[in-house]
């Protein structure tokens, strides 16, 4: 039913590979860039990463698509203007932003502890690809997308984002930075047709989250309302919904991807092994 035929689309940390054999484990935004294309649209593919961007729109091109890779660091504004420059130049509008450009890899090392841990340099790093990142994105794509009726603008956002978290000081920061973001796009640019959301995946299973090992990917498993955790086509199918027309009166939202990680009582878990479950009614 999703149908993005004649729409231009620009996703951020598009390649998101991993090591030479990247292109049999994508990431969200390599997920969705393929998606977007199946469905018509016309992609292009920004990453820091130009090389592995260039892999995978040819592997998009291959598979019918059409598509065009762009070397951006979305925090810097001139690299962010020339990635817009390119949609128009080369397809002539653009309809659909995804902001997910990411460096997880900061995550590990030097990592993102607790706050009296937190080091000025990664959250300098992180603050300015994840957040500065989407506010540039959106900034350059708006006036693009309002010369031809408006748009639809989809940023990464976390879970992170809406928990307090044992780590992750500085992501989850940056994280609910985006989710208020897309509710001032949203009250902003909505009477001249934007629409701004952002999806919030729990733990989905691309790199580098593959690199927090099957023990905590169990954990995450027990504490999900469903019995499995993310794929990064979870996302990219919410992605592209939000993207289309179906989703044309829902703006202003964060919506979690996380299986339920997120909706419960945190008792939820321990309660479904031990059986004490408040409420229930036990013997005198």
């Amino acid at each position: 039913m999703i149908d993005l035929t004649g729409k231009v689309a620009i996703v951020t940390g598009a390649a998101s590979f991993h090591g030479d054999d990247a292109l049999s484990q994508p990431g969200q935004g390599s997920e969705t860039s393929a998606l977007l294309a199946r469905l018509g649209a016309a992609v292009v593919l920004a990453d820091i990463n130009g090389d592995a961007a260039e892999r995978r729109t040819e592997e998009i091109r291959l598979a019918g698509g059409d598509a065009i890779a762009v070397q951006t660091d979305v925090s810097d504004e001139q690299q962010v203007q020339r990635m817009v420059r390119v949609a128009l130049d080369e397809f002539g509008r653009l309809d659909v932003l995804h902001n997910n450009a990411a460096n997880l890899h900061v995550l590990f090392h030097p990592g993102d502890p607790e706050i009296t841990q937190l080091q000025v340099s990664t959250w300098e790093t992180l603050m300015r690809t994840l957040l500065l990142g989407a506010v540039l994105g959106c900034k350059h794509a708006i006036p693009a997308m309002v010369q031809t009726g408006g748009g639809s603008i989809i940023c990464t956002s976390s879970v992170s984002g809406m928990v307090g978290e044992l780590n992750l000081t500085i992501y989850a920061m940056a994280k609910a930075g985006i989710n208020q973001l897309v509710r001032s796009v949203s009250a902003q640019w909505g009477k001249q047709g934007i629409r701004c959301n952002a999806v919030a995946p729990g733990l989905i299973l691309s790199p580098p989250s593959l690199a927090i090992g099957e023990e905590l990917i169990a954990e995450y498993v027990r504490h999900s309302d469903t019995p499995y955790v993310g794929q990064p086509a979870d996302s990219a199918h919410l992605v592209a919904f939000l993207a289309s027309d179906l989703g044309r009166y829902i703006t202003g939202q964060v919506i979690p991807v996380d299986g339920g990680l997120i909706q419960h009582s945190p008792l939820v878990a321990d309660s479904r092994g031990s059986g004490l479950v408040a409420g229930q009614t036990t013997e005198a």
